[in-house]
C-alpha cells in the first residue's frame, strides 16, 4: 500500500512540474500574440531588401553568389518566401500560372511590375509601395530600391 502511494505521489508531482501554470499560454501562443505572422508582400520585401547593395547584376543570374538579372531576381526572391515557383523570363512570370492583373491602385508591396514594350514585357521588378521597387537594374547599379521609371507597367501577383 505504501508503495502504491509513493508511486502516485511520484506522479502527481511529475505531472504538476511538467504542466503549465494556471491562465498561462505555451511560450509559441505567446509568440504568435506579439509577433502575428507575416503577409507574403511582407515577406518579399523584406527578402528582396536585404539584396540592396549586396548582390550584384549579372545577366542569367538568379543567385546572390551568382548575380541576379531582373527575373532571376524575382524568381529567387518568391521562391525564399515561399510564394511560388516563377520562371526565368520577364513575360514567362507575367503570364504564369494563378499570375493575375492587379490595378495600379489596388497593387501591394510585393507585387511584381512588368515593364512593357508593346504587348510583352522586357523587365520585371517587386513593388516596394509608393511608386516605387526593387529591382536587378545594370550592371552599374546591382540591385536597387528606386522609382518606377516608367508609366508603362503592369502589376500583378498570385498571393492576394
Amino acid at each position: 500500500m505504501k508503495r502504491t502511494v509513493l508511486m502516485c505521489a511520484a506522479v502527481l508531482v511529475a505531472a504538476l512540474v511538467a504542466a503549465p501554470a494556471l491562465g498561462s499560454t505555451p511560450a509559441s501562443a505567446a509568440t504568435a500574440r506579439h509577433h502575428p505572422p507575416r503577409s507574403a508582400g511582407q515577406r518579399i520585401v523584406s527578402i528582396a531588401r536585404r539584396y540592396v547593395g549586396h548582390a550584384r547584376y549579372r545577366e542569367g543570374g538568379n543567385t546572390p553568389k551568382r548575380g541576379f538579372d531582373c527575373s532571376g531576381y524575382t524568381q529567387y526572391v518568391f521562391h525564399r518566401a515561399g510564394v511560388a515557383r516563377l520562371p526565368h523570363n520577364a513575360e514567362a512570370q507575367r503570364h504564369a500560372r494563378h499570375m493575375h492583373r492587379e490595378h495600379a491602385g489596388r497593387a501591394r508591396p510585393g507585387d511584381l511590375v512588368f515593364y512593357l514594350s508593346g504587348h510583352h514585357a522586357y523587365h520585371v521588378a517587386i513593388y516596394a509601395g509608393h511608386h516605387e521597387q526593387y529591382s536587378a537594374a545594370t550592371p552599374k547599379d546591382g540591385i536597387r530600391h528606386q522609382r518606377i521609371w516608367s508609366s508603362h507597367v503592369e502589376y500583378r501577383t498570385d498571393w492576394h
